[in-house]
């Protein structure tokens, strides 16, 4: 992550993606260990990436048709590495507009 990228909180992810915030946080100490996170004071936050985002509808998708946690990370990271599908809703526009002004 350089430090010009646009980042997310996890609140504004959980209201982005519809997952709240406690899930979102399992599926990062058990699965999505790599989403960076910033000090402030004595704090440590997560910041997701749009390609976090990404990561985490294709998860949430595969969870939807019925697969583990386990095997929907799996399944949504090969997809993503293989060039899966780019979903930009028009929250995640706002968002990014937001951030932006």
């Amino acid at each position: 992550m350089n430090r010009t990228e646009i980042t997310y909180s996890i609140g504004q992810v959980a209201n982005e993606v519809g997952i709240p915030k406690y899930k979102l946080r399992h599926w990062c100490n058990q699965y999505l260990t790599d989403i960076k996170k910033i000090e402030i004071g004595t704090t440590r936050h997560r910041r997701f990436t749009k390609k976090d985002i990404e990561l985490i509808r294709q998860i949430e998708e595969y969870r939807q048709k019925g697969f583990t946690l386990e095997a929907a990370v799996e399944n949504a990271r090969k997809d993503l590495m293989a060039g899966g599908h780019k979903i930009e809703s028009a929250a995640e526009k706002s968002l990014i507009q937001k951030k932006e002004v």
